[in-house]
């Protein structure tokens, strides 16, 4: 317990004091990093503790991300507001696609998430009026004292660790542990009461709200927003990091986040064969530690 505080002061005292050793450039990374890392774990609310395997969370990555932009750009709405709304937009996109979604397991669930976020995907790639069609949405910019990158940087990580604790208490509540039982045997959860899908489906819209929130923090961080957010290649990026970094564990897609985002930034700064070096690693990385990343830490203590 004493050695978790430690680290946990170290990690603090890390993210506190980051943006003063490192350069703008750097600065952007941690983003997101942080930003990533909370996508990876509201994915890994439906996967992880509901058994739930999503092919289509980037929809809602995407509608955050979208919801803001239109927001700020077409509607003229001050960005506190935006960034207030765009993850209940989100959450009521989950709310309507978990509706249909839910009512189907393991694979069939799976693809006909993917399916909705294609559906997604169209829509902002056709409606070049509205979203810019393949353009995307640019000139995105924080307000006030968030436009300065470090101070940006700080709200990121407040925010993100609010999100995290509030994910943490989620899973560990009685409504957490159902999700568990859930995940085991829902027939016998079913036997003793459980409505079932309303559960999944509280699970999904909670897994789309938090994605929205990560979406609306990219968007501004990065100034645009572009349709291949929602697209089927965006798809792998939230199981990748979740399943690299451990499934059944918390801090398992926030280990996966952040060796994703670093091993993809070095990569890409030294060939334009990334996809393919980096693909070797992760998948040298899966075969070595199949329960994650966070197992090796587990097998040593």
């Amino acid at each position: 317990m004493k050695r978790r505080h430690a680290a946990l002061v170290l990690v603090a005292l890390a993210v506190l004091g980051a943006p003063y050793a490192v350069s703008k450039f750097w600065v952007f990374v941690a983003v997101e990093v942080f930003v990533f890392a909370l996508y990876a774990l509201s994915l890994n609310l439906l996967l992880g503790y509901g058994g739930m395997l999503s092919f289509g969370h980037p929809a809602f990555f995407g509608i955050g991300a979208y919801g803001i932009a239109l927001l700020m750009k077409k509607a003229g709405v001050a960005m506190s507001v935006a960034f207030a709304l765009a993850p209940v937009v989100a959450a009521a996109a989950a709310g309507l696609i978990g509706y249909f979604c839910v009512r189907l397991t393991g694979i069939y669930f799976a693809m006909l998430t993917f399916a909705f976020q294609m559906l997604a995907y169209t829509v902002v790639f056709k409606s070049y009026a509205f979203t810019g069609g393949d353009d995307g949405i640019t000139g995105l910019r924080a307000a006030g004292l968030l436009a300065d990158p470090r101070a940006y940087y700080y709200f990121t990580a407040v925010l993100v660790a609010i999100a995290m604790f509030l994910l943490y208490r989620i899973v560990n509540s009685p409504f957490g542990y159902v999700l568990r039982a859930l995940r085991a045997n829902p027939t016998r959860t079913q036997y003793v009461g459980v409505n079932v899908l309303f559960h999944r489906w509280l699970t999904f819209v909670l897994a789309g709200f938090f994605a929205g929130v990560a979406g609306a923090l990219f968007a501004l961080a990065n100034g645009s927003v572009f349709p291949g957010w929602l697209n089927w290649t965006a798809s792998a990026v939230p199981i990748i990091m979740t399943v690299l970094g451990g499934i059944h564990t918390f801090t398992g897609p926030v280990v996966g986040a952040v060796v994703y985002v670093l091993l993809e930034t070095i990569i890409t700064g030294y060939t334009e064969y990334w996809p393919i070096i980096m693909g070797v690693i992760i998948l040298m990385l899966v075969i070595a530690l199949p329960n994650g990343l966070t197992s090796l830490r587990l097998s040593r203590g």
